[in-house]
Parts: C-alpha cells; sequence; structure tokens
C-alpha cells in the first residue's frame, strides 16, 4: 500500500538461510525470541545495490517480542544511513511501535527517524480497507 501511493521502489530483505517455521506460529516466535537471547545477526541473502542512491527509506517489519526481528539489526548495521530519512511501520499483535522507533535511532545515524505507522497483524491479514484508510492518513501527515 505505502509503495503504491509512494511510488516507492521495494526491497525484500531474505535470510541467507530461510528456516524460518511458516507453518507454525509458535516455532516461529520462539525462534525470533531465541534470535533475540542471542544478539543474533542472521545473513541477508541479497543486497541493495544502489542504496546510496535513496533519501528516503521506509522500512517494514513484524514486530516480534517486543523488538525489529534480528535479521534488521544485520540490514540496519550494514548500511550507511547518513543523509536519509527513516520511515519506519510495523505490524504488531498489541504492542504497537513497542519502541522500535527508537531502537532504530540507536543503531543508525540518518537525517532523521520519523514517527512510524503500527497495523495490527490481524487488521493487516482482514481489514485491509482500514489498513487503506490509516496508511493514506498517514502518509498525508508526513507529506506523500
Amino acid at each position: 500500500m505505502i509503495a503504491e501511493k509512494t511510488g516507492a521502489d521495494m526491497f525484500e530483505i531474505v535470510p541467507a538461510e530461510d528456516n524460518y517455521p511458516t507453518d507454525n506460529y509458535s516455532a516461529l516466535t520462539d525462534m525470533a525470541l531465541q534470535e533475540q537471547k542471542d544478539n543474533a545477526r542472521p545473513a541477508i541473502a541479497n543486497e541493495i545495490e544502489n542504496f546510496d542512491d535513496y533519501d528516503t527509506v521506509f522500512l517494514g517489519y513484524p514486530i516480534w517480542w517486543n523488538d525489529l526481528p534480528m535479521i534488521l539489526y544485520t540490514f540496519l548495521e550494514n548500511h550507511d544511513f547518513s543523509g536519509k530519512t527513516v520511515i519506519p511501520f510495523c505490524t504488531h499483535g498489541g504492542s504497537r511501535m513497542a519502541g522500535t522507533e527508537a531502537k532504530i535511532r540507536n543503531v543508525i545515524t540518518a537525517d532523521s527517524v520519523l514517527n512510524g505507522l503500527a497495523v495490527a497483524g490481524t487488521d493487516a491479514q482482514n481489514n485491509t480497507d482500514s489498513v487503506q484508510e490509516s496508511v493514506n492518513n498517514w502518509l498525508s501527515g508526513l507529506g506523500y
């Protein structure tokens, strides 16, 4: 929805070893929790070839155990965000942004990290009209 509205390019952060369970939510969240406990930095399989060309980065992610997925830390730590504006957005199960905007600010050096948009995962799956309205209002407030 954000890419549609803004005309943004899209890039999916894909793990080098895709061993995340997709058929069992509890197993997935258990794995995410273990990654947090280990302070893991999962390798990323793909790379943005022209990252320096972007001034604005919309950064989307799920909230896992009140934090960013650990692969997002890999991404943030391996890219130079100097001179960029970062605009986070997430899906969540009740924790909203879970303080991830501040966590992003602590990891990178960017011109600014704007306030993000939090969408309940159940709404993202079942109430797309409501989510579209929220996205449009949020983007309008950002000047898009």
